[in-house]
């Protein structure tokens, strides 16, 4: 929910000054801290989430009627002029595809690929993001989210009107750029000019940020045992294979995938420590941290880990707590298996 970000960041800082989200995740925080006039930086180790932040501020630069009527143009080709398995073999996409797609379905996201392909348009990574987006939608498989991460390949076909549901895409984010763009010059009477960093990097070494220069820290931590960030991408990953994948899924803090492990409570909960050290450390002087937490029903939960974050975050003069609250998070909006509640929480580093 932007809201909750957009009260942080227009409380606890200032036009002009630093927001750092160590989690970028869907970048949230960073354009709602581009549209209050913050510079930002964004940190993920999904490649992935990267690029679908990335893509927002695209968005934002070339989102307009002319590339919407562009994209139009070029999708109204029938075929991809030869058959789908040889495109397929010819162009590095997983053979898998065939086991998660309607033929039909298939043959409309192959003339998609196959338009928004070329890397040399400057809205190249935009249109990538935008059929990303439709993937999941448009699987034969339609239980929860869970079962395409797991792997379990659907066990019907259902044609999914995938062009359709491309160019839909298309129209709600050339509106969504031109809402931006007018709230951003009502609120600051000019042109929205891009003044941030997003980086694929890991947030427990974040040697790369001098000591004290950040005014603001705003992020919503991974959910321990929920989610599975990287994973979650499989369908992109088989149009779009990412070489380091083993890496990032190796890397990546509290992931569902890692719940059964003995050890993944305590691996968590280091992980943050240290995360949120680097936070400490790049933060300045009576700079803000504002946490954004859920905490989960499932097995893995052995302990109140915001409470033992908290005592930890607090202990030796590195924080105070300034404000606490908590929400419940309504059935519709549920994101993360078995999280129903979210704690928000702002923490000041001394002066």
């Amino acid at each position: 929910m932007p809201q909750i970000p957009d009260a942080l960041i227009q409380t606890l800082s200032s036009e002009g000054e630093c927001v750092v989200d160590p989690f970028v995740g869907s970048g949230v925080t960073l354009v709602e801290a581009a549209k209050l006039g913050r510079k930002f930086i964004g940190i993920d180790i999904s490649p992935f989430a990267v690029e679908i932040t990335k893509a927002k501020f695209l968005a934002i630069e070339f989102a307009d009627q002319s590339w919407k009527n562009e994209i139009c143009k070029r999708l109204s080709d029938k075929n991809i002029g030869e058959s789908p398995e040889k495109y397929v073999n010819l162009h590095g996409i997983s053979p898998e595809v065939f086991k998660w797609f309607e033929e039909n379905t298939l043959n409309e996201l192959l003339l998609i690929y196959s338009n928004i392909a070329d890397e040399k348009r400057k809205t190249s990574l935009l249109e990538k993001v935008l059929f990303s987006s439709i993937l999941c939608r448009c699987s034969s498989q339609r239980r929860h989210y869970t079962y395409i991460t797991d792997g379990c390949f659907p066990e019907k076909f259902m044609y999914k009107p995938a062009k359709d549901f491309f160019i839909e895409k298309v129209t709600l984010t050339e509106r969504a750029a031109q809402i931006f763009k007018e709230q951003y010059k009502r609120r600051h009477s000019k042109q929205y000019v891009f003044d941030g960093k997003i980086e694929v990097e890991d947030c427990r070494r974040l040697d790369w940020i001098k000591d004290g220069t950040v005014d603001l820290v705003v992020t919503s931590p991974p959910y321990l045992g929920s989610h599975d960030y990287v994973k979650a991408m499989r369908l992109t990953n088989l149009f779009f294979p990412e070489k380091n994948l083993k890496e990032y899924l190796a890397n990546e803090i509290g992931a569902r995938c890692k719940r059964h492990q003995k050890s993944a409570y305590d691996k968590y909960f280091d992980d943050l420590k240290t995360a949120f050290e680097e936070c400490h450390r790049v933060l300045k002087p009576g700079g803000f941290m504002g946490l954004v937490m859920g905490r989960g029903k499932g097995k893995v939960i052995k302990f109140d880990i915001l409470m033992q974050l908290l005592d930890f975050l607090t202990s030796n003069d590195r924080f105070s707590i300034t404000y606490e609250n908590s929400r419940k998070i309504s059935s519709r909006r549920i994101r993360f298996p078995g999280v129903m509640t979210e704690r928000i929480i702002v923490l000041k580093k001394p002066e």
